[in-house]
């Protein structure tokens, strides 16, 4: 245990003294935080004005949107960016150094995984933090005990989950050339794939269907769900119940592939079976090649 521990603190050290790696792991939420400051945040006040008239918290419901939103982006870049180190043991040859030591290869990976883990956690909690300082200025209120403990531990399903997946795919990388590249992939398109710039409702009916099978999207909304709980019932307190439906299924709240509408039991669990699927995966990769 005392190895493992050691091995973790060591890895979170070497992502942390690399600012570039820390930087890029956080630039689509940077990407995002600008985008919706300069036009997208008032494109959708304005959009729901009209829908819906003038009522108050608006500010507070799209906020907490944009925000539960880049949370769950952060949820994805921040463990790929971790694992850059493994990557980088790689290429430079220093992982042959462990090779030859006492430690086992199943201590070693696992080393790398709880490495993404603890960081994201860590890093993901501050954005929270962030990001209700700014739905606060936007005329929110703090979470109540039991959501912030819902939040969190969303947090970490999806942390584990994106980190699986991202474990299994460097396990086929050998060149932090590959790895910066699939980086600068995921970071670009994890806005559009989990609905963080365009409402998922906006788009036609096959690509929802479509979108709507990933994980991504699952996580973003189980996150939205509880984080815009409160805007949602300040918002539309009196509204029939068409104007929230309305509004849920434009904005991603409400998944639907067809005539079926996912429950968050079930998003949950799909999130959880990915996760656990691809760490599974990786345990097979690795009893057969070396990291």
């Amino acid at each position: 245990m005392m190895v493992l521990i050691q091995l973790v603190k060591r890895n979170v050290l070497l992502y942390l003294r690399d600012r570039a790696s820390v930087f890029f792991s956080f630039l689509s939420v940077i990407i995002i935080v600008i985008m919706y400051a300069l036009f997208l945040g008032n494109m959708q006040i304005n959009n729901l004005g009209e829908s819906l008239g003038n009522l108050e918290g608006i500010d507070w419901l799209v906020s907490s949107w944009i925000m539960a939103g880049i949370l769950t982006v952060s949820t994805v870049t921040v463990p790929l960016g971790v694992l850059g180190t493994l990557i980088h043991d790689r290429e430079s040859g220093r992982i042959n150094d462990f090779y030859i030591s006492p430690i086992e290869r199943k201590i070693l990976a696992l080393s790398y995984l709880m490495s993404s883990w603890v960081v994201a956690f860590f890093m993901v909690l501050l954005n929270l933090v962030i990001g209700l300082f700014y739905v606060l200025l936007n005329g929110g209120v703090l979470f109540d005990v039991p959501t912030f403990i819902k939040i969190l531990g969303l947090m970490v399903i999806s942390i584990m989950a994106f980190s699986s997946l991202f474990f299994f795919i460097s396990l086929f990388m050998k060149s932090q050339n590959a790895f910066s590249l699939l980086s600068t992939l995921v970071g670009t398109f994890i806005g559009f794939l989990g609905g963080i710039y365009i409402p998922i409702g906006s788009l036609g009916r096959n690509v929802q269907n479509i979108m709507n099978l990933l994980p991504s999207v699952h996580s973003v909304t189980l996150i939205r769900r509880v984080y815009m709980r409160a805007a949602i019932d300040n918002v539309f307190k009196g509204a029939p119940i068409e104007a929230y439906n309305e509004y849920a299924n434009i904005y991603g709240l409400n998944l639907q592939i067809g005539h079926f509408t996912f429950s968050s039991f079930q998003m949950l669990l799909t999130l959880i079976v990915f996760g656990i699927s691809f760490y599974l995966l990786s345990v097979a990769k690795l009893s057969k090649t070396k990291l």
